[in-house]
Order: structure tokens, then C-alpha cells, then sequence
């Protein structure tokens, strides 16, 4: 990516609070990913309402660490933000049935996020959905949680955000972003990375740890 294309990105970025990078891991990358998080995710059960979405992966399999840390990713992220970042965690998501379902929210925290998709994604089977421009109104959306149901269907800033295996789609945390049931039954697998920015207050950073459990679901 050169100076002009990044320049672009950011604008972009800055405007819309998300931007979508088509092709951007190779299909042996994301059959890795699948591959290993299916390993380390195998025996787990959980029954909150949130149990298609294992955290942590990056203290599961050295390879997660790699991404989270070093994945190429990182260094796009940091144009796009205009700082480093701090990686947090790392997730697996999946989504089998209609009743998994996250709801319009944001996250309070800054940060980036990144959304790698591995498998196609689409309104049938519960693709991520953005409300343009609302990290800069965020005022006005604070109110939205994970777990209450709220209409966005008509909103005039409302991106469907389709995606194919190896499509990369970047956010702010403080985007207002959702992603509805699988209806189609389609497999419906992504992989997560999630950034803060720097904490030079570690009071703060151990704050952030904590609020950590309940940010980034979709």
C-alpha cells in the first residue's frame, strides 16, 4: 500500500469509523487460523448468551500470539489509527444457529478492532453490520447494548459489511456495530484481534483488562 492509497484508507477510516480490505489473507492463512482454532476450542462448553465467541486465544496457541502481535494487520491498523496499538485479545467466533445474535452496540473503549472472515459472510447467516460515521456521535448512541434488541434496519447510515474468506474489515470499537442470527445455517466462522491505544496510566490499563470481558461480541 503506498502513501496515496493509505491516505485514502484513513480518510476513509475517519470518516465511516470502518473500512473493508478485500483478499487481504491468503486462503492457506485462513484455513491456519480455522485449523487451530477449532484445536484449542474444541472441548470447550460454555451456556452464557455469548458462547459461540473463545477469548484468549493467544494464550492458547503461540500462533494466535504471532497474529495478535505481528500479524500484518498490525502495521495497517496503526496508518488507520495514527498510533501504535496494544493488543488485547484475540477471539474465534462462530455462528450456527438463529438464536446467536449480537445487538447494536459500541464499546467504550478506543482501540481498533479487526474482523477477519473466515468463511463467507452475509445478512443470511449474520454478517457484521456498521452505522456510518457514529464513532463521531457517540453521545447520541450510548445507550444501545449487546444483549437488547434494537431496530437499525431503515437507519439512512446503515453498511451491511458481505464479506468473503479472507476479507478484512477494520473498526473502531466506539462504531456502533452489530451482527444478526444465522438463518441460512451456513457455516459462519471469523477471527477477532482487539487493540487498545497506549495506557502509560497502569491503574487504567488494568481498567481496560476488565472491561475487556464485555466489549467487541459481534
Amino acid at each position: 500500500m503506498n502513501n496515496e492509497q493509505a491516505a485514502v484508507l484513513k480518510a476513509d477510516f475517519d470518516r465511516d469509523g470502518f473500512v473493508i480490505l478485500r483478499n487481504f489473507v491468503p486462503m492457506e492463512q485462513v484455513n491456519e487460523i480455522c485449523r487451530r482454532a477449532e484445536d484449542v476450542t474444541r472441548d470447550q462448553h460454555r451456556s452464557d448468551m455469548f458462547s459461540n465467541v473463545t477469548k484468549g486465544l493467544e494464550r492458547l496457541d503461540g500462533y494466535f500470539s504471532e497474529l495478535l502481535y505481528r500479524g500484518k494487520h498490525v502495521s495497517v491498523l496503526e496508518t488507520l489509527l495514527g498510533r501504535k496499538p496494544e493488543p488485547t485479545t484475540a477471539s474465534f467466533f462462530t455462528k450456527n444457529n438463529n438464536g446467536q445474535e449480537v445487538h447494536p452496540h459500541s464499546d467504550a473503549l478506543k482501540g481498533g478492532v479487526i474482523w477477519i472472515a473466515l468463511d463467507k459472510v452475509c445478512k443470511e447467516n449474520g454478517c457484521l453490520h456498521f452505522l456510518k460515521g457514529s464513532h463521531l456521535r457517540e453521545e447520541e448512541f450510548k445507550h444501545l447494548r449487546a444483549h437488547e434488541p434494537t431496530d437499525l434496519s431503515d437507519h439512512p447510515d446503515l453498511a451491511e459489511a458481505a464479506m468473503n474468506p479472507g476479507d478484512i474489515v477494520f473498526f473502531r470499537p466506539t462504531t456502533v456495530h452489530w451482527s444478526g442470527p444465522n438463518l441460512d445455517g451456513s457455516e459462519r466462522r471469523g477471527f477477532n484481534c482487539f487493540y487498545t491505544g497506549p495506557y502509560k496510566d497502569m491503574r487504567k490499563k488494568k481498567m481496560v483488562k476488565q472491561m475487556e470481558a464485555v466489549s467487541q461480541k459481534a
